[in-house]
């Protein structure tokens, strides 16, 4: 409680601190009317012609900064004359990395190749190979 009491004055007083100690007359005058009452005209700015290479920019204006992004972007299959028929390269395959997996999906892996062991340790044992001349 003590706190809030003390932001409130605070507060109160940074009112009074910043308050105008002289309050200037009013300017009735020709031209003090004119700066209040003029008609401004506002003439829209001619349009621009189409430009194709700002149509994928992203670009605006913001907390006094003039932000301008370019996003790279892939182009769709058959869109360009390098990517028609060619297959896309398997990151993965070529530099031998394995894909990612989870815990579960590594769990399950591993119990299914042991139950395939079991399979097959079952089908050389009941396996029969003749030999005919």
């Amino acid at each position: 409680m003590k706190i809030a009491s003390a932001v409130l004055a605070t507060l109160l007083l940074a009112g009074s601190a910043f308050a105008d100690d002289a309050p200037s007359q009013p300017d009735y005058s020709r031209d003090g009317m004119q700066k209040v009452f003029a008609v401004d005209l506002y003439q829209p700015p001619k349009p621009q012609p189409f430009n194709w290479e700002n149509m994928f920019f992203i670009d605006w204006t913001a907390l006094g900064t003039r932000w301008h992004i370019r996003p790279m972007l892939a182009p769709l299959q058959g869109s360009f004359p390098v990517t028609t028929g060619l297959p896309i390269p398997n990151a993965f395959a070529l530099t031998g990395t394995q894909l990612a997996t989870t815990a579960r999906t590594f769990r399950d892996e591993r119990a299914l190749s042991s139950e395939r062991r079991k399979v097959e340790k079952i089908i050389r044992k009941h396996a029969h190979i003749v030999v005919s001349q």
